[in-house]
């Protein structure tokens, strides 16, 4: 048996190195060299299979670990080795590429998401092999994917190319963490999104602004076309969009009433804001809408004159990019038709709406079996004081992995209210870290 601070260190090690590749799928930079540093780390485990897909641009990385048990259960676990630019640079206190300690912390691009996520739980694999004699009490495949920051392009294709390879019982989700109570939270789904531009062209060329009084410009019929969209408390007022919406249950009301940390008093406090709330008339209108309903948002808007000075243009062309947070059951491309719909029946003709990305919405009240299981690994490690959320306001692919396994969905992980994932200086708590280590050797356990 290997001494456990070695296997520790050894794949702390391992999380530097693929800290150093800078796999940022926005710009398809370092895709290849981490899915290959990966393939080299499940090979060094001794797995049973190993494949690299690379058929739909970002390489997929399948693993398996096979038990001797005939009749042994599945758990699959799903992360991604792609990460969020690190600029802006000068904001980090140390290089984003290098793995840096501090302060009983871990610093790094994609430290907690998602690199040291996955090298957390394959510390714990490596532990649990190494003190069982290689052997396992269930089977566990590992999905690590390219492209989880840029809407996970070609995961659904991969999954259904390998769904007969990745059956399974229990999905645990890439990444969770401490919500800002300091309780370990896990949660059991995602919204949806839709992502489009919404480009506007209004004569072949910009002209002297002098002509306003008399030509519509593109940045004008682009504003009202935005504003069409959306009712003054924020909901969406396009037709139909709230049609296939499922109700929350009572049961995961009554998970986000009792769970939730986020009141109007943090979100006021924590991000400074000078606007007042959409949802402002009481907590529970704020959770249900942050939680169980759609929302559309403004991304960016661009037209006309941008640099120093003055230049007193009419613009000619204005583009927008904006997204529709999605929750069950609606679907990207039938929110999308409806939004491109919308545009044409209120004489909107010169605005074309592009569509650019979209994924399905997944939630679970957490009541699964399996999910059980889950929650009382995290009790042993964590202790009672746990939260339980049917879904988060961010978005995922869960669905991708529901529609093709039917197995429960659930999220934990290494993070803390600060990491600051997608933000410069992005960190996890040492002990945090290690934690979930112990968390996913004791759900191992639990098949024993």
């Amino acid at each position: 048996m290997v001494e456990r601070t070695k296997i520790r260190q050894e794949y702390l090690d391992k999380l530097a190195e693929l800290i150093k590749i800078p796999s940022v799928s926005a710009k398809k930079t370092g895709l290849t060299e981490a899915s290959d540093l990966i393939k080299t780390f499940f090979q060094e485990l001794k797995a049973d299979h190993v494949i690299v897909d690379n058929e739909y641009e970002f390489p997929l990385v399948l693993a398996q670990f096979k038990s001797a048990k005939t009749d042994a259960k599945t758990l699959l676990i799903y992360n991604h080795y792609d990460v969020q630019p690190a600029e802006p640079f000068d904001l980090w206190h140390s290089d984003p590429w290098t793995l840096t300690q501090r302060d009983d912390k871990f610093f790094g691009r994609g430290v907690d998401d998602d690199k040291g996520n996955l090298l957390a739980r394959l510390t714990a694999l490596a532990e649990y092999l190494d003190e069982n004699q290689h052997q396992l009490p269930v089977n566990i495949d590992f999905v690590v994917e390219g492209s989880e920051e840029t809407a996970s392009r070609g995961l659904a294709q991969y999954l259904q190319k390998h769904a007969d390879f990745l059956k399974n019982d229990l999905v645990i989700w890439e990444s969770g963490g401490y919500n800002s109570k300091e309780q370990q939270e896990l949660n059991g789904g995602t919204k949806g999104i839709v992502t489009f531009d919404l480009k506007a062209k209004t004569a072949g060329r910009d002209l002297h602004s002098s002509l306003a009084p008399v030509i519509d410009s593109a940045a004008w019929q682009l504003v009202a076309a935005i504003n069409s969209l959306r009712n003054p408390d924020g909901t969406i007022a396009v037709k139909g969009v709230y049609d296939s919406v499922r109700k929350a249950s009572e049961r995961e009301l009554a998970l986000v009433d009792q769970y939730s940390t986020i009141d109007e008093h943090l979100l006021v406090d924590s991000f400074k804001l000078t606007a007042a709330l959409l949802n402002n008339r009481d907590k529970t209108d704020l959770l249900k809408a942050l939680y169980f309903s759609p929302a559309l948002n403004i991304e960016g808007i661009s037209s006309g004159y941008q640099e120093a000075g003055v230049k007193t243009v009419l613009p000619a062309e204005a583009t927008a990019k904006l997204e529709i947070r999605l929750v069950p059951d609606q679907d990207p491309r039938d929110i999308f038709d409806k939004v491109a719909a919308h545009l044409q029946e209120h004489g909107f003709t010169n605005v074309k709406a592009v569509y650019t990305l979209g994924e399905k919405p997944y939630r679970s009240d957490l009541s699964a079996p399996e999910i059980q299981r889950v929650i009382k690994a995290t009790e042993k490690v964590y202790g009672k004081d746990i939260s339980l959320l049917p879904t988060t306001p961010g978005t995922g692919p869960m669905a991708y992995f529901y529609d093709n396994f039917k197995s429960p969905i659930t999220a934990a992980g290494i993070g803390y209210a600060d990491s600051a994932d997608h933000a410069p200086d992005e960190n996890v708590r040492i002990k945090d870290y290690f934690d979930h280590v112990d968390f996913i050797k004791e759900l191992i356990k639990s098949y024993d």
